[in-house]
């Protein structure tokens, strides 16, 4: 697939006004692909600037130069899909990482693969992941030659019929690519539950909107952990030494009416797929406020961008930055605007929507 080149001119996005006791940064819109996707995974950044990502609802890997405009498609997409068929095939993929060298790994979420890539874009071949912990995709890598995994399984199986696993804490699972060596690194604090309702049948779900612990790991293996209960990031060096973060104090935001109305309106739209009936009782366990931070990327340069949770579903996005040595900032998108990935020189990525709808990728550079 090939886009016509765009020109975008620079434009200067602030962010919300900030306070004495806050350090705020601004991004500077720098280029904006000119096709439309519908849904985006993440976006890396290649060693000549040009990016690759997934449009998980087209269900293509894509490459795209944000200088000159173009979109190509990588491999090719199939409806099924073998184990030994070969490396340029995927039917679903969802994530994109850049490993060691020039290798990149796309993570298919439907065959439950990885497959290696150059940054030419020519497959490389199959990423041996020895089964553990379910057949779910591991998605974060470092660059020593390790995946992580969180152990799910911790909490979704194991007991005896009809009795609940309600462990403290989810393991996370270190995996050698070469050896297949297996140790936990880290434990996240378990959800906090509630009783759900569908129809006449009650059964224990993750509180909407409770805080969640977030897992990353830096390309050098130093990996972080950031606490949804305490607002805190804690690091893990390489050697298995933990260095706990500081806990900030945050506005808890109410959960709306609103807000609850919006989930289990996309939990009837997503039951469509599944022939739910529309008219069935649900009714899902909330927390009274909503978290410090709903999702968490690690920036390779060694910080953590926590996204804060907003009052409106149509607000700007707020990240606050922390690296080893604490809070260091609070940088705002422009409204529409998601955090997708980073790149070198203060290259900041992002799933913009605009005002029709449409989604592209913009290329923004941290003030």
């Amino acid at each position: 697939m090939k886009v016509a080149p765009f020109m975008s001119g620079l434009a200067v996005l602030g962010g919300l006004a900030c306070s004495r006791a806050e350090s705020q940064s601004g991004l500077a819109l720098e280029r904006t692909l000119p096709g439309t996707f519908v849904q985006l995974s993440n976006v890396v950044e290649l060693s000549d600037g040009r990016i690759v990502f997934a449009d998980t609802k087209a269900k293509l890997f894509l490459a795209a130069d944000l200088l000159t405009g173009t979109v190509d498609t990588l491999g090719v997409r199939v409806d099924s899909l073998g184990a030994e068929d070969p490396p340029d095939r995927y039917k679903f993929p969802g994530w994109v990482v850049h490993l060691a060298g020039d290798t990149v790994a796309l993570v298919d979420f439907a065959a439950v693969r990885t497959t290696l890539w150059s940054e030419k874009g020519e497959p490389l071949g199959l990423l041996p992941i020895p089964p553990v912990a379910g057949q779910t995709p591991v998605l974060v890598y470092d660059t020593a030659g390790h995946g992580y995994k969180i152990d799910y399984q911790a909490i979704l199986g194991g007991a005896e019929p009809g009795k609940a696993v309600r462990p403290d804490s989810i393991p996370v699972l270190r995996i050698a690519l070469k050896g297949a060596a297996i140790d936990t690194v880290a434990n996240l604090s378990a959800p906090d539950y509630g009783d759900a309702i569908f129809g006449e049948q009650v059964q224990q779900a993750a509180k909407v909107f409770a805080p969640n612990d977030f897992f990353g790991v830096l390309p050098s293996g130093v990996a972080w952990v950031a606490r949804g209960h305490v607002n805190r990031v804690d690091w893990r060096a390489p050697d298995g030494r933990w260095t706990r973060g500081t806990s900030r104090p945050y506005e808890k935001l109410p959960v709306t009416q609103s807000d609850r109305d919006r989930v289990l309106a996309q939990v009837r739209e997503q039951g469509k797929l599944y022939g739910m009936p529309q008219d069935l009782r649900i009714e899902y366990p909330f927390a009274d406020s909503k978290p410090p931070f709903d999702f968490a990327l690690g920036r390779p340069s060694g910080e953590v961008w926590l996204q804060r949770p907003r009052a409106g579903e149509e607000d700007p996005l707020t990240y606050d930055v922390v690296d080893q040595a604490g809070w260091r900032r609070a940088v705002t998108f422009p409204k529409g605007a998601t955090l997708a990935g980073f790149g070198a020189r203060d290259a900041v990525y992002a799933n913009v929507k605009s005002d029709s709808g449409d989604r592209t990728i913009g290329r923004f550079r941290l003030k």
